[in-house]
C-alpha cells in the first residue's frame, strides 16, 4: 500500500468517526465525545442538520476508500480530500472571526484540517508530476 493510499484511509476512519459522532449526538451516542456533551441540540431542525453532516463525511469517506483501493480513483479522492478539508477549515475560520473562538477541540480540528489539506496537495503535486 503506498502513503497516498494510507493516507486516505487514516483520514477516511477519522472523519467518518467524528460524523457518525456528529450525527449520533445527542440521541444514541454511539461513540462518546465528551466536547460534544457542551452542545445543546435542542430541535428535530438542528438534528437534522448534524445528521447531514453525518452523512456528508460519511460520503466523502467512503470516496476516499474507494480512492486508496482503486488507483484509478486515487486523484479524485485525493483532490475531493481536498476541498473538503479547505472547505471545513474555511467554515471553522469565518466562524471563529464572526462568533469567536470555539473550545480547544475545535480549534484543534482547524490545524489538522490545515495539515490534511497541505499533505493532500503535496500527494497530487507528487502524483501528478509521474505517469498514472
Amino acid at each position: 500500500m503506498n502513503k497516498e493510499s494510507l493516507f486516505l484511509i487514516l483520514t477516511a476512519i477519522g472523519v467518518a468517526t467524528l460524523g457518525i459522532a456528529y450525527g449520533t449526538h445527542p440521541n444514541y451516542n454511539f461513540l462518546p465525545v465528551p466536547f460534544l456533551n457542551n452542545i445543546d441540540i435542542n430541535s428535530t431542525d438542528l438534528s437534522n442538520v448534524f445528521s447531514a453532516i453525518m452523512g456528508l463525511y460519511l460520503a466523502m469517506a467512503s470516496f476516499w476508500i474507494i480512492g486508496a483501493i482503486n488507483k484509478s480513483y486515487t486523484i479524485h479522492a485525493l483532490w475531493s480530500l481536498v476541498i473538503f478539508m479547505i472547505g471545513i477549515g474555511g467554515g471553522r475560520l469565518i466562524s471563529m472571526f464572526s462568533d469567536g473562538i470555539p473550545s480547544f477541540p475545535f480549534t484543534q480540528f482547524l490545524a489538522v484540517e490545515i495539515i490534511f489539506a497541505v499533505i493532500g496537495i503535496i500527494f497530487l503535486k507528487k502524483i501528478g508530476s509521474k505517469p498514472l
